[in-house]
């Protein structure tokens, strides 16, 4: 406990002494500098609990403060409103944050639909098969797994060049091709022209029977 006597020289000091030891006159300290006081006094306690002060009047109408209870005095509750932890931080409302949180929002909402992987492959004719034709034409079945889009074309290449223009049937018909060993390949386009699939290649065997 903090004890307090009444030692006050003829200045009226702010402090006096008992035992060399110097003590502060409340009653002297404005209402001002009571409030300060307590300011810092509480600053300086544990942050989790609330500080508290006791505060009685002796026989010559001085007050006294102290931090430990006896009989006859009065808690005060001193509570610091001036702490703030980081997890009550909010950020600045800003039309930028306000924005991004939107774009956010909508990323999260909106679900792209998945790239499309095609595959292609040539089921007619077979590979290293010989095809007789005396007019040198040759049926190409392309198939498209899943189906391509009506947009989508199809380009023949014979022995590495493009033959003709790209269409859109899966049947391609190469005509007056000349007899012997030819290599077959078809590419699936999109709407852009750009290749998103190939078929493999494929060898055939054309066979023309020549008129003398």
């Amino acid at each position: 406990m903090i004890a307090y006597q009444k030692a006050l020289t003829h200045n009226e000091l702010l402090y006096f002494t008992i035992g060399g030891i110097y003590y502060m006159n409340f009653s002297l300290l404005s209402s001002v500098s009571l409030i300060c006081f307590c300011s810092v006094f509480s600053s300086m306690t544990a942050a989790a609990a609330p500080a508290k002060i006791y505060h009685w009047v002796d026989d010559n109408g001085i007050s006294h403060y102290s931090d430990t209870a006896v009989l006859g005095t009065t808690e005060i509750q001193v509570v610091n409103t001036n702490v703030v932890t980081s997890n009550n931080l909010k950020p600045e409302t800003t039309p930028e944050n306000l924005k991004q949180e939107t774009t956010s929002e909508n990323k999260a909402g909106v679900k792209e639909d998945p790239a499309i992987i095609y595959q292609a492959e040539i089921i007619s004719p077979e590979n290293d098969s010989p095809l007789r034709s005396n007019n040198g034409s040759i049926d190409i079945q392309v198939k498209i797994m899943p189906e391509k889009k009506p947009a989508q074309k199809l380009q023949l290449f014979l022995d590495g060049k493009a033959l003709g223009s790209p269409q859109i049937s899966s049947t391609i018909r190469a005509d007056n091709i000349d007899r012997g060993t030819h290599q077959i390949q078809v590419q699936l386009l999109d709407e852009s022209g750009t290749v998103i699939a190939r078929t493999q290649v494929v060898t055939v065997h054309l066979l023309r029977i020549s008129i003398q």
